[in-house]
This record gives C-alpha cells, structure tokens and sequence, in this order.
C-alpha cells in the first residue's frame, strides 16, 4: 500500500471495458467518415470531369452551327486566338499545331467557353490532341485531353489511372479503354482494363482523351 505525503491512501485507475469499447466506436466513426467523403469528393471530379467533357463538345456544335465550322479549323498563326472562323482549308478535323492551339481560344472568346472550363478539376489544363499525330486511336481524329503546361502534343500518363476508369465507366463503355482501337469510344486511355476492373484500386497515371472530332 502506498500512501502520499497527506497520508491518504492513493489509487490507480484505468479506461474500464466499456470506455474502450466506447474510444474504439468513435475512432471507427471518425475513420468510416473519412474514407466516405473521400469517396465522394473522388466521385465529384469525376463527374464534373463529364460535365466539362460535355461542355466543350456542346460548344464545338454550337460554334459549327453560327459559323460553319469548327473553332481551330481551317486556323493560321495570324487567325490564332480570334473567333471568327478561320480562313484556311476546312476539313471537319484539327490537324495542325495552329488550328489545335486556337480552338479552345476561339470558343472561350466567342464567350462558348469560360477561363475555369479550360482546366481539369486537378489543376492541369485541358488540351486537343491533333489528328496527325496519332494520340489516340484511331487516326484521323481530335480528342479532348489533360496536358501539362499547355503543350502540344498533349503529354502522357498525367492522369490518375482510377478517375480515368471511373471516367469510362461514367460516360463510355466502361470496358475498352484503349483496347479496341477500330471502335468509336468517347474515352482513350492507354489502360488495359475491363468491365471486371476495380478502377479505384488501380495506381499509377494514365493518359486520357476524350473523342471530339470527327
């Protein structure tokens, strides 16, 4: 028996049972929290990916519609950034670096576009891949994609390979990826995935492009 300097006899206490179990409960609560709204905020940047995805090519059709043809298409280095069409040869298709750099200009000064639809809800900005070079199978054609300081062609492997899935879930097929080339899929995206693929258990980047034209 110890006893301190007022000679009362001390005691030793302790978290009984219950009062762990209690700890343990909201620890438990606090974690489950976490993990659910981060699912939710992963949710939200996927779709407001879609909704950008969708945006742009909405104001591709309406830019075709007031002015006969694409934004970019037909664009020299003098036509750059104005959004009255440009004046050079038309095909449907940018393939060249002028007419894939004034595209996005050209709809954001036809007011089509905002600043905040130009870049990725990651930080990166949104870029087009030029026809000619063969981004994304097929040939021929211009995909919406993340890029990295604005360069053209648009970089590689800067995307998250789990929003780039969940991306194709969404709003493609949500199998193919970039395996089946011949195929008009929305969604490119070099990964090797299919319907069974756990998307947020993926790791590492991917590129990612998103169909626009033809």
């Amino acid at each position: 028996m110890s006893v301190n300097q007022a000679g009362c006899q001390s005691k030793q206490g302790g978290f009984t049972l219950v009062e762990l179990a209690i700890v343990l409960v909201i620890i438990g609560l606090i974690l489950g929290m976490a993990f659910k709204g981060k699912d939710l905020i992963d949710g939200a940047k996927v779709k407001s990916l879609a909704a950008q995805y969708n945006k742009v090519q909405a104001a591709f059709n309406i830019y075709f519609e007031r002015y006969g043809a694409y934004p970019g298409d037909g664009c020299g280095v003098v036509a750059l950034g104005a959004f009255t069409p440009c004046v050079g040869a038309k095909n449907g298709v940018l393939d060249t670096a002028n007419e894939v750099n004034s595209a996005l200009i050209q709809l954001q000064n036809a007011g089509m576009l905002s600043a905040s639809d130009l870049s990725t809800p990651f930080g990166v900005p949104w870029s087009i891949s030029s026809s000619t070079l063969a981004t994304f199978p097929p040939a021929g054609t211009n995909y919406l994609t993340f890029t990295a300081g604005g360069l053209n062609p648009p970089l590689a492997t800067v995307a998250d390979a789990r929003y780039v899935c969940a991306l194709d879930r969404l709003i493609d097929d949500g199998a193919n990826g970039n395996l089946a080339a011949a195929a008009r899929t929305t969604v490119r995206s070099g990964l090797a995935y299919t319907a069974a693929t756990d998307c947020w258990g993926l790791q590492g980047k991917a590129s990612v492009g998103l169909r626009l034209l033809p």
